[in-house]
């Protein structure tokens, strides 16, 4: 049954995830493609109770080529609008999602979790540009 679900989606996810990590447009920052990395690099069970805000700013402080340098600021808006890029790149349907009041991203499509759980984390980062682990 794993086999089939990880099947079924695996176009439908590979294309969410290029298409999040474009963004809105081209930015120096690249800011959704480096929200992905937390994503991609956190466990299952961190992703099913969603990944803090905290986390995600340590995660790119850490990873990001702008490190240290990284303004909070652009992390936070670019957290505020997960929803309204899917909704801008007609992705259905919606895999992430930030609580604004628990200041957490969360998957909100489940299958999302059987898929990513079945998937080799270094090609996922390699589809989106980023570094491996």
């Amino acid at each position: 049954m794993i086999a089939e679900v990880v099947g079924q989606h695996t176009g439908r996810f590979n294309s969410f995830l290029t298409q999040f990590a474009d963004g809105f447009q081209a930015t120096d920052l690249e800011m959704y493609r480096w929200l992905l990395y937390p994503v991609l690099t956190s466990s299952v069970e961190a992703l099913e109770h969603g990944v803090r805000q905290a986390d995600i700013r340590r995660c790119l402080r850490e990873h990001h080529p702008q490190r240290e340098g990284l303004n909070p600021g652009n992390v936070t808006q670019a957290l505020l609008s997960v929803g309204n890029l899917q909704v801008k790149k007609d992705i259905k349907s919606i895999v992430l999602d930030y609580d604004q009041t628990n200041l957490r991203l969360n998957v909100v499509d489940r299958s999302f979790l059987i898929w990513v759980e079945n998937q080799d984390r270094r090609e996922l980062l390699e589809l989106v540009g980023l570094p491996e682990i």
